[in-house]
C-alpha cells in the first residue's frame, strides 16, 4: 500500500477522534467548544478530498472510508440533538437511509445519476452548522423539512436513475442474445 494513501484515510479518521470530544462538550453544555470541533472536523472533510487528489491517492476504498466516517460522524450529532430533543428519532433513521441509500446504489454503478446525493453530507454539515448556532424551534423545523425533501427528492432520482441504468442494462444484454440479422 502507498503511504501516501494513508494521508486522505488519516485526515478522514480526525472526524471519528473528533466526535467523542463534540458529545462531550455538547453533554455538557459547552456549546461554543462543541461548535469549534464541529468546525475543525468539518474543515477535514474538506482536505481529505483535496489530498487525496493532489497526491494521487483517490481510490474507491477512500473514498467509501470518507463517506462511512461522514455517517458515523454526522449521525452521532444528530443522536446527540435526538436525546436532546432538538429532533425527532424518525429525522435519524432518515439520515440513516439516506446514507445507506447512496453507498448501496454506489456499489453498482459509477453511472448513476443522482444531483442531490452526492450533497447529503455538505447537507447534514450544514444543517448541523445551524443547529449550534441557533438552536431554535424555527430551526429545528426548517432542517426536518428541509431535509425530509431533500431526502425524498434524492431517494427519487437515484431510484429513477437506477431502474433507467437497469433496463438499458438489460435492453443491451439482450441485443447481445439475440443479434439482429441482415438479409441483402
Amino acid at each position: 500500500m502507498n503511504r501516501q494513501m494513508l494521508v486522505p484515510s488519516g485526515i478522514s479518521a480526525l472526524r471519528l477522534a473528533a466526535l467523542p470530544l463534540f458529545l462531550y462538550f455538547f453533554s455538557y453544555g459547552n456549546i461554543a467548544v462543541a461548535t469549534l470541533v464541529f468546525a475543525i472536523a468539518a474543515v477535514t472533510d474538506l482536505f481529505d478530498g483535496y489530498f487525496a487528489r493532489k497526491l494521487g491517492a483517490a481510490s474507491k476504498f477512500g473514498a467509501y472510508f470518507d463517506a462511512a466516517v461522514d455517517f458515523i460522524f454526522v449521525s452521532g450529532i444528530f443522536a446527540s440533538f435526538t436525546i436532546n430533543s432538538y429532533y425527532p428519532t424518525w429525522l435519524l433513521v432518515l439520515i440513516a437511509a439516506s446514507f445507506t441509500q447512496f453507498l448501496v446504489s454506489s456499489l453498482y454503478t459509477k453511472k448513476l445519476y443522482d444531483p442531490l446525493g452526492k450533497y447529503v453530507g455538505s447537507i447534514l454539515y450544514i444543517a448541523i452548522a445551524l443547529t449550534l448556532l441557533s438552536p431554535a424551534t424555527l430551526t429545528f423545523t426548517f432542517v426536518q423539512i428541509g431535509f425530509s425533501l431533500f431526502a425524498i427528492t434524492s431517494f427519487a432520482t437515484r431510484t429513477i436513475s437506477f431502474a433507467t441504468c437497469r433496463k438499458t442494462h438489460l435492453t443491451q444484454k439482450i441485443s447481445l442474445k439475440h443479434p439482429k440479422t441482415h438479409t441483402a
